[in-house]
């Protein structure tokens, strides 16, 4: 199996468990960070955060970069340091997995 080349598309999955009692206010802290990769992260093709609709203190992040240079850029911005600071008082355990997509139906 090749390993994937460097212009490759890059993807994230992260589950994020958050302390029940912060559930509700645990979408407000990404704002910043969207408003960012809106206006700065052309690479960015897809971020959107999800809410279980069966364990609402869980949360999932999907994101798919045009290539890892997208990603490190994202994971290196301001923005992203910020969230990640602000997130201790929420997050009781989080799973990132770094993939590459191999199929999509859209983007």
């Amino acid at each position: 199996m090749s390993e994937p080349s460097a212009t490759a598309k890059v993807s994230v999955v992260a589950k994020l468990t958050v302390k029940p009692e912060k559930a509700d206010e645990f979408p407000a802290q990404w704002e910043k960070v969207f408003e960012h990769i809106t206006a700065h992260e052309p690479g960015c093709e897809h971020y959107t955060l999800h809410r279980s609709s069966t364990e609402p203190n869980v949360f999932y992040v999907t994101e798919v970069y045009e290539s890892q240079a997208a990603l490190d850029a994202h994971m290196g911005s301001d923005a992203f340091a910020e969230l990640g600071a602000g997130l201790g008082d929420f997050v009781e355990g989080a799973d990132m997995q770094l993939l590459n997509p191999v199929m999509s139906a859209r983007g």
